[in-house]
């Protein structure tokens, strides 16, 4: 007769490593906000061809003023993006519930050696 079979044990559930949340998300008002500062840009840059040596100089000028007021908006908005996105870091960390240090166990106290008696 054939030796018994143990049945095998079952694996322990092993507990997954909490992965990161991802990055907050980009609020919806800055995402429509930088979809129409790239279409605005495509736009100045459509207009460049309008915009030739044909128009006076205070016209060029004002197309150079726009397009660098866009760029400029385009360059705020991204660091507007960032500061939103460490907002929201720093206050899901202090959120978080802080974890407590264990108590500090007091050192045995030490007793000195028995100090032989003063004769008068």
């Amino acid at each position: 007769m054939p030796a018994a079979k143990k049945p095998k044990p079952k694996p322990k559930a092993k507990a997954k490593p909490r992965a990161k949340r991802p990055a907050a998300a980009e609020p919806a008002a800055l995402k429509r906000l930088n979809k129409s500062l790239d279409s605005a840009q495509d736009s100045v840059a459509a207009l460049r061809k309008d915009v030739s040596k044909d128009v006076s100089t205070g016209a060029r000028a004002l197309y150079r003023d726009v397009q660098k007021f866009v760029k400029d908006a385009q360059r705020d908005s991204r660091k507007l993006s960032r500061a939103l996105q460490r907002d929201v870091e720093r206050a899901r960390a202090a959120a978080a519930p802080k974890k407590r240090a264990a108590p500090k166990r007091a050192a045995p106290k030490r007793k000195s050696a028995a100090k032989p008696a003063r004769k008068k």
